[in-house]
């Protein structure tokens, strides 16, 4: 699932976007960090291949990120584990190649769910002021998956009051904000 071009410059625009909001502001003497989270169910070279394109285009895109702190977040069904790693790393095809399932890892019953996802970037990667998850499916599955959300009061919790500022989900036809997905989850049961 490698990045198009096309995709590659709304990427590019959209975190922009993301860093220069006035409701994500940075904090003094805090450098800018970013995060990338794979989702680990679906295909990992397509996952793999599509974060190493976006780290390409967003190095290539703005000297911020050549020294940017960044953080890998593995999200599996069960589990839930981040490591701190390089954009280089992730270039060079590192940040895959140790992924075992184990090290800092979150044990939490039942985690498949995108409420817990969030609840656990809210709590272990609030300094990332960009969150870029990626998914191996298209945007029509995921929607009717409900975006994997289990609980809606729980998910809108999570989102707030910062996440859904620095979150984008990229599938693979389509991108998708934070704050665009909140209005999705309000709608969730209106369309049943």
């Amino acid at each position: 699932m490698a990045l198009t071009p096309f995709q590659k410059l709304e990427l590019n625009k959209r975190v922009d976007r993301i860093f220069h909001a006035p409701t994500n502001a940075s904090v003094r003497g805090h450098e800018p960090e970013i995060a990338f989270v794979a989702d680990m169910t679906g295909d990992i070279e397509c996952i793999h291949s599509s974060i190493k394109d976006a780290v390409s285009s967003l190095k290539q895109h703005d000297k911020m990120f050549q020294n940017m702190r960044s953080n890998v977040v593995y999200w599996t069904r069960h589990t839930i584990s981040s490591k701190v790693t390089p954009m280089s790393f992730i270039l060079m095809g590192k940040a895959f190649d140790a992924y075992s399932g184990t090290g800092d890892i979150v044990d939490v019953d039942n985690i498949g769910n995108f409420e817990k996802l969030c609840e656990y970037l809210k709590l272990y990667h609030a300094r990332c002021r960009c969150i870029l998850l990626f998914m191996d499916y298209s945007y029509e599955e995921l929607e009717r998956r409900k975006f994997y959300i289990t609980d809606r009061e729980r998910a809108l919790q999570s989102l707030n009051p910062f996440i859904k500022y620095r979150l984008l989900i990229i599938t693979k036809d389509k991108m998708l904000t934070g704050s665009e997905l909140m209005i999705k989850v309000v709608n969730i049961d209106g369309q049943e």
